[in-house]
């Protein structure tokens, strides 16, 4: 017993017609009629009966019925699940991204590369995510690559290639005191209201480390994302650090220069080792390279 036989004979059963059957599965007529007879060889019992010009199933045909159906829709449905995973393997891009990326970053690396005719028929699933949970997803296969800031790396289960690097610069509203200063130096935020980062984030953890080294204890008075740190300074709730891209200012907000402040951030391309990217996905990364190259220096 064959899973064809068994298509088959589900096949003939719903039509109840051997010459329309045999047009819809495309094969010929004594074909279809061989492989319903050796089936019912097989079984020891015959599955249909002539009723004019219809075939109808037998008391054994319509016992036996609903085991071939279930059979062959278990098989229809595992080929559909390994189409649905072969497109989903080879023509689809899923990637995250950290929310501190320069705005144009992303939506300009997907236009350069559909400009290409030959990726046309390509699907890109994206979302922005912090960094943490980029690494979750990127373990648990969910998505093939990730655009991510500084963190601690398994070496051994990840790689990442640098990609962007803009400095950290102190941030105050445009009506702040500190504004008066030709230069502000640590020591001058004593005392002064300041906006972090979510504690544990790569950014409060370098912004923590920098404080350490200056053997200060800054006021931070308040803790948020790092999109919503902008309007905060800009709402005149305090200083605060921000990452430096080609992001408009948000209105209100200035810019102050601190020569002790010297941390960069970072972007990397991340992707986990031992996995083999699907065809779309191996000419995305290989345009990512090639896009910083062209359109970052």
């Amino acid at each position: 017993m064959t899973l064809s036989q068994l298509n088959y004979f589900v096949s003939v059963a719903e039509s109840g017609h051997l010459t329309q059957t045999a047009k819809d599965l495309l094969i010929a007529q004594p074909s279809l009629s061989q492989a319903i007879r050796k089936l019912e060889e097989e079984l020891g019992f015959s599955l249909f009966e002539k009723k004019g010009r219809m075939l109808i199933l037998t008391r054994e045909g319509k016992d036996f019925f609903p085991y071939a159906l279930d059979v062959v829709q278990t098989a229809r449905n595992a080929e559909q699940t390994a189409h649905n995973i072969y497109r989903r393997h080879m023509e689809n891009i899923r990637f995250a991204y950290t929310r501190p990326m320069p705005q144009s970053y992303i939506p300009n690396l997907i236009q350069k590369f559909f400009e290409d005719n030959e990726n046309q028929n390509v699907h890109i699933e994206t979302y922005s995510a912090a960094t943490a949970e980029i690494f979750k997803d990127l373990k648990e296969e969910r998505i093939d690559f990730g655009f991510c800031s500084e963190s601690k790396i398994d070496h051994e289960l990840f790689s990442r290639i640098l990609l962007l690097e803009y400095p950290i610069e102190l941030a105050v509203g445009k009506k702040d005191p500190l504004c008066d200063l030709e230069q502000v130096h640590p020591e001058d935020l004593i005392g002064r209201p300041g906006i972090s980062y979510t504690k544990g984030s790569s950014m409060d953890q370098k912004i923590t480390g920098f404080f350490k080294e200056q053997k200060i204890i800054p006021d931070i008075r308040y803790r948020t994302s790092s999109e919503e740190i902008p309007k905060f300074i800009s709402s005149g709730l305090g200083w605060g650090f921000i990452a430096q891209s080609d992001t408009p200012l948000e209105k209100g907000v200035k810019i102050l220069d601190m020569p002790e402040m010297k941390l960069n951030r970072y972007t990397y391309f991340v992707m986990k080792k031992g996995r083999k990217p699907g065809k779309a996905a191996e000419k995305f990364l290989n345009f990512v390279l090639n896009y910083n190259g062209r359109y970052l220096k």
